[in-house]
């Protein structure tokens, strides 16, 4: 895993938008992988040759469709969390004040 520097993200909204292509990436990424292993069920990328590979075909876009729906759910409703988190987080914020030059007597 490579080493990621944090100090590129300039702003809430670009590691909002690098969350959110991370996200898709995971779930688009998985979709294509079952396909690869599972794609000869209803013909690959080709018309189905016949009644079982078209039943196959159906249930697979179907799923594909109800996964895509759910993802970007999740997806928009973990990132609206995250900025309402840091929109609360950045109304705090504490500065401590240090002199150096002050002296204090105990006399």
């Amino acid at each position: 895993m490579k080493n990621n520097n944090y100090s590129n993200y300039n702003s809430r909204r670009q590691i909002m938008e690098q969350i959110e292509t991370r996200f898709k990436t995971i779930m688009i990424g998985s979709l294509a992988r079952f396909e690869k292993e599972f794609g000869n069920l209803w013909g690959d990328n080709d018309e189905p040759a016949n009644n079982q590979e078209a039943f196959f075909r159906d249930k697979w876009e179907d799923l594909r469709h109800d996964l895509l729906d759910h993802g970007n759910n999740q997806i928009r409703q973990g990132l609206d969390e995250l900025n309402t988190y840091l929109n609360s987080v950045e109304k705090y914020r504490l500065q401590v004040f240090y002199n150096q030059n002050r002296r204090i007597d105990n006399e």
